[in-house]
């Protein structure tokens, strides 16, 4: 099973779990045009696709994912606010399971600015993962986890830091902290996980200015010892079960 990454930022977010027969796409925030590339051209091998929250850089082209039959779980709200709705569309009630193909899908409530959700997502051939992102807190933790990819958009000093050099607007100081995960929240995070039988932790969603990907990185590999990778475009990462 691969983790394939076509966007992880605010400029839009996707990704893809894929193991050649099965392919399972998590956010619709880039082209489709993308999606399909990165899918090889294949979309008959795609079971579904897994959306979090509303905001375009996560729900933009949800429509494609509709037009083309795939089965489509999102919140009530999502579906509300895009004025989008298929035969295959599913408005999702957090911790019921749904299942899509040989993936079991169970939403769990998120902290941001909207109504949000994070997916544990379990496959054979990968295990269990959680998937959050958009996310100032977690609200759930899950036993036996083999994967975690979670959000790690900004540290505090750096976000004040590029609030004084006039690159982030000041407002984000008030914002932030309510709607994405801070570095020592997300490793506050990683310390409750049960992160015994964890192959990779995945930081998603690195906000450009704010961040620091090779400090966050390390200071999470020290923290974990575990393998660690902070999410970009065009990054494959195997995450089979070994």
């Amino acid at each position: 099973m691969e983790l394939k990454v076509l966007g992880s930022s605010s400029n839009g977010n996707c990704y893809i779990l894929d193991n050649g027969k099965e392919a399972l796409i998590l956010e619709a925030g880039v082209r489709f045009q993308e999606v399909k590339k990165a899918l090889g051209y294949n979309l008959r091998k795609v079971v579904g696709c897994l959306i979090t929250h509303r905001h375009n850089d996560h729900a933009k082209y949800i429509k494609a994912m509709v037009d083309n039959g795939f089965h489509t779980l999102a919140l009530a709200d999502v579906w509300k606010n895009k004025g989008v709705w298929g035969s295959r569309s599913v408005a999702i009630v957090p911790k019921h399971g749904y299942k899509l193909g040989r993936f079991k899908v169970l939403p769990f409530n998120a902290c941001h600015d909207v109504p949000c959700v994070g997916y544990l997502i379990e496959h054979p051939e990968c295990g269990r993962i959680m998937f959050l992102t958009d996310s100032c807190e977690c609200l759930s933790l899950f036993p036996r986890l083999n994967h975690v990819l979670i959000e790690c958009n900004y540290s505090m000093p750096k976000l004040i830091e590029a609030v004084n050099a006039g690159v982030t607007p000041k407002s984000q100081i008030d914002r932030l902290p309510n709607s994405h995960m801070e570095l020592q929240t997300c490793k506050a995070v990683l310390s409750e996980l049960d992160l015994a039988n964890v192959y990779n932790i995945v930081l998603l969603h690195l906000s450009d200015h704010n961040s620091d990907r090779l400090k966050f990185v390390s200071e999470i590999e020290r923290q974990t010892g575990k393998a660690v990778y902070a999410a970009t475009p065009n990054m494959d990462i195997d995450i089979t079960k070994f």
